[in-house]
């Protein structure tokens, strides 16, 4: 029997908002261990995978542990996730990340364009808005109030992904102290961004390099062997230019539409007003 941790909180989402940056930041902190993989997804459906694995994900001595999967916030595809979690870690704080859901949208769909998932063009893939997987993904408080209905309010935490890029440590240390750990933090250890470039892995690297067990080994190994700027030079030649799609005006004024209610429901739940956002 396997005496590793549990995590103490979970990023769990969302998707295109930043996540690995905040990943990454969370495991610069002395006092915090982050798991690898970045995203287990041990709590998606019941697998042969048991607590003694997810336990080998998180390695090290530390005050609190998490990781961050951000398929957690992908209601409907994936469902019964808040559920499962609250069953194992009924303690553990939530954070999730969030972003113009529109922006958010977009840049998903570029995602799964380059990493050949999607062939469809954006105005057939964001309709009917009411169904489209990359709409639903961006309804924020649709799919964090399924966690509410299992965590108390207290113990979630909704982080703006436009102010964790330019106003980074205030926002880290508003989640260091949401997470109990130490505020006082040397500022150099948080001042890569990662995945912030414009291009994206070619199809079939980026399918290795994530859901790979060899391709996550060697990204790790490289990570912890090679100079940031020599690894950036690397995937240069692994990516291919991102081309932001634009959405006809009919389909645009469909998706502000579609999206308006959940993203007022969003600022009165947190109290945050989100003035860089389109909605």
């Amino acid at each position: 029997m396997s005496t590793g941790a549990l995590p103490t909180f979970i990023l769990v989402g969302a998707m295109k908002c930043g996540t690995t940056s905040l990943h990454q930041y969370l495991g610069a902190h002395p006092q915090v261990c982050v798991s690898d993989p970045k995203e287990p997804d041990f709590f998606l459906q019941r697998t042969e995978k048991g607590l003694d694995w997810y336990r080998q994900c998180f390695s090290g001595e530390a005050q609190e542990y998490g990781e961050a999967s951000t398929n957690y916030t992908k209601y409907p595809t994936f469902q019964g996730v808040p559920a499962r979690m609250h069953e194992v870690l009924p303690e553990a704080k939530l954070l999730y990340l969030v972003r113009d859901p529109i922006e958010r949208a977009l840049s998903h769909y570029a995602h799964n364009r380059v990493a050949g998932r999607e062939a469809r063009p954006v105005d057939e893939a964001f309709r009917p808005v009411t169904e489209s997987h990359y709409l639903q993904t961006s309804r924020y408080h649709a799919q964090v109030s399924r966690y509410l209905d299992h965590y108390p309010r207290e113990q979630l935490l909704v982080v703006e992904a436009e102010r964790l890029r330019n106003e980074r440590m205030e926002v880290l240390r508003e989640i260091f102290a949401f997470l109990g750990v130490s505020t006082d933090v040397d500022a150099s250890a948080f001042a890569d961004e990662y995945h912030t470039t414009s291009g994206k892995l070619r199809p079939g690297v980026s399918s290795f390099v994530q859901e790979t067990a060899l391709g996550r080994t060697l990204k790790s190994v490289g990570q912890a062997l090679l100079p940031q700027s020599v690894i950036e030079r690397g995937l240069g030649v692994l990516q291919s230019d991102v081309e932001r799609p634009t959405l006809p005006d009919a389909t645009g004024r469909a998706v502000r539409a579609s999206l308006q209610d959940d993203v007022d429901r969003l600022r009165a739940l947190t109290g945050r007003g989100f003035a860089a956002w389109s909605l």
